[in-house]
């Protein structure tokens, strides 16, 4: 079963709802136990939209991350999260190479 992969780029508009947003995801997060790939850190925009933070998350596999963002748990995060950043979040599914 391939991986799948949570991926998000945000540019954080208020620190601190983002921050509550932020442990209650984890929080949420803790259940589903997703391997951080990447988080921040050095990064190079190379084309389109340009965010301040990015980080992947890989699950088990994609139906995992989808039952990970559509958790009542992280549905609560989310809406801590609304109009503290502006980004996008994708779930990709690995490619099982």
């Amino acid at each position: 079963m391939n991986k799948g992969y949570l991926i998000a780029h945000v540019t954080v508009s208020d620190p601190v709802a983002y921050s509550e947003y932020a442990r209650a995801a984890g929080e949420a997060m803790q259940k589903f136990n997703p391997k951080v790939i990447a988080w921040s850190g050095q990064y190079e925009n190379l084309e389109g939209e340009s965010h301040e933070r990015h980080v992947v998350f890989e699950f088990t596999s994609f139906a995992e991350a989808k039952r990970f963002y559509d958790s009542p748990e992280y549905q609560k995060a989310r809406l801590i999260r609304a109009g503290a950043e502006a980004g996008t979040f994708v779930l990709v599914e690995g490619a099982g190479l």
